[in-house]
Order: structure tokens, then C-alpha cells, then sequence
């Protein structure tokens, strides 16, 4: 059968589901029994359970569209348990929808279903991430986490405060529910990749993200990593900014500066050596 890679871990994708589905029995010449698909008799296995409901409400004599939006919110909800990547799914989504179009027709029009999808998945992580200190769409702490941790981080550190700065993306709000999704999920995505596996990531709003990371030279690395990493996909058009400013020496500016920043707040660009201590006003790249 064949497979999709999602998180590089290959499973079946709804296109080859649909195209190994059940043939009718008048077809077939020396086919197995009538209910086996051409994938069980391959491959011994069925489709997963979310696979298999979008087939069957395909496959139906008269495919019914709230049926096909209940079988993409069963395979949302069943992807989201193991992968992170709303992209992939919606490539897959996108494949199919490719070959129904430019042939038997689509039972929902491609917007509405992936609207469905992303609107089922987002519930699904929601739910699998309903915990306190973590936002639910990006699975990134929340900013009052992040202010907790600022604090035991000294606490840990002993009498002076830790050097400490934020890797701050800002990108433009997007027109739409599902854009503005899209790219909050992809700059988790980068945030998770290119900064260290210690830093305390955050979401705050719907066009910002931060990384809190000691104040060194791999933070300035990070910085023009996750810039390269933004210029291709979802968030190249978005106008994505990113800087690093100090955490202020008095954390009960904390909030403020956060609070600026996600209210667009003007930024500097005087360049500053690792570990210069400043008062978090400006940006440090």
C-alpha cells in the first residue's frame, strides 16, 4: 500500500485508501471475497479507523457531505495523537481532493473540507493539551508560564539575576480563522526545531511566539536560524520579524515588554556583545 510520511513515520494516506479501495464485485476477475480491498489483500492490513471513515463516505452510492465531514473529523482527531503537523494532513487532504476534482467530483468543495479538518484537529490537540500553562492550538506554554520561569530560573541561579533574553517572532495577523492557524502552528513548528532543546517556548496571541534562552553567542545562532527558517512554507509571506531582546533586570518589567512587543511595540537594532547586561528596551540583534 501506499504509505505518507508524517514526522518521517511512514502510515496510509487517505489517496492510496481511496485508490486501493473495494472494488465492486462485477469487476473483479479473480479478486478475493467481495468485502476485501485491494490493500487487504496486498497487504493483509486495513486502513487506520480515520482513514477508513473518510473512504467509506467517498465510496458511498451517494457520497453524503456531512458524512465525509464526520470521516475528516475522526481522521483529524485519530492524526493529532501522533503527529504535530497540520501541514501534512492537509497535504494529504490536498492529494486526494486533487483526484476526485478530475474525476468522480468532490462531495465537499476543498475549502469547506479543510476547514473541517483543520477545525477538527485543532479540538482534538485542544483536548490532548488541556493542561494548565500550555495554549492548546500551538502546544507552546502559555506567557504567565513563561514569567514562572523566569523566576525560578533565578531563583536556581543564586544571588544575581541569570542572563536571560527572548527570541521574539512577530508576523502579520492573517485574514481568516485558518490562516491565522496555519501560521501559529507553523512558527511552533520553527521554534521547535531550530532553539535549543531547553529553552521555554511561548505562544502569545495569534502572531507572536518566544523562546527564553540564556543570554549567549547560540542565541544570536538561533536567531539567524529561525529567520532562515521562516524566508520558505507557510510563513514567507507572512512578513515574520525576528529579534532577540534582554530580559529586563527588573522582572517586573517582564510583562510589559511582552505586552509591548505584541502591540507592535518599535524596536532598535543597536548590536550588542553576548551577555551585555541592559534594561530589555531594545532589541540586541
Amino acid at each position: 500500500m501506499t504509505m505518507f510520511n508524517h514526522d518521517d513515520i511512514p502510515v496510509t494516506s487517505l489517496l492510496a485508501a481511496w485508490l486501493e479501495r473495494p472494488v465492486p464485485a462485477s469487476a473483479r476477475d479473480d479478486d478475493p471475497a467481495p468485502e476485501t480491498s485491494r490493500a487487504e489483500a496486498t497487504t493483509g492490513e486495513l486502513p487506520p479507523p480515520g482513514v477508513e471513515a473518510v473512504v467509506d463516505a467517498l465510496t458511498a452510492d451517494v457520497p453524503d457531505p456531512e458524512d465525509v465531514a464526520h470521516g475528516l473529523t475522526v481522521f483529524a482527531w485519530e492524526r493529532a495523537a501522533s503527529t504535530r503537523d497540520l501541514t501534512c494532513l492537509l497535504d494529504e487532504l490536498d492529494e486526494l481532493w486533487d483526484v476526485l476534482e478530475a474525476s468522480v467530483g468532490a462531495p465537499l468543495p476543498r475549502v469547506t473540507a479543510r476547514h473541517r479538518l483543520v477545525d477538527a484537529w485543532v479540538d482534538a490537540v485542544a483536548a490532548e493539551r488541556g493542561s494548565p500553562g500550555i495554549d492548546p492550538l500551538s502546544g507552546l506554554h502559555t506567557a504567565g508560564y513563561l514569567y514562572g520561569r523566569v523566576n525560578e530560573l533565578d531563583r536556581l541561579s543564586g544571588i544575581e539575576p541569570m542572563a536571560l533574553v527572548l527570541l521574539v517572532m512577530r508576523w502579520d495577523p492573517a485574514d481568516g480563522p485558518w490562516r491565522r492557524i496555519a501560521r501559529v502552528l507553523q512558527a511552533a513548528s520553527a521554534l521547535r526545531s531550530r532553539v535549543r532543546p531547553d529553552a521555554t517556548l511561548s505562544q502569545v496571541g495569534t502572531a507572536m511566539a518566544l523562546a527564553l534562552v540564556p543570554d549567549d553567542a547560540q542565541a544570536r545562532v538561533e536567531r539567524i536560524s529561525l529567520t532562515k527558517a521562516v524566508e520558505t512554507g507557510e510563513l514567507s509571506t507572512a512578513n515574520v520579524r525576528v529579534d532577540v531582546f534582554a530580559v529586563p533586570d527588573s522582572r517586573a518589567r517582564l510583562p510589559e515588554l511582552v505586552t509591548g512587543l505584541l502591540g507592535g511595540a518599535n524596536v532598535d537594532h543597536e548590536i550588542r556583545p553576548p551577555r551585555f547586561r541592559h534594561s530589555g528596551s531594545g532589541s540586541l540583534d
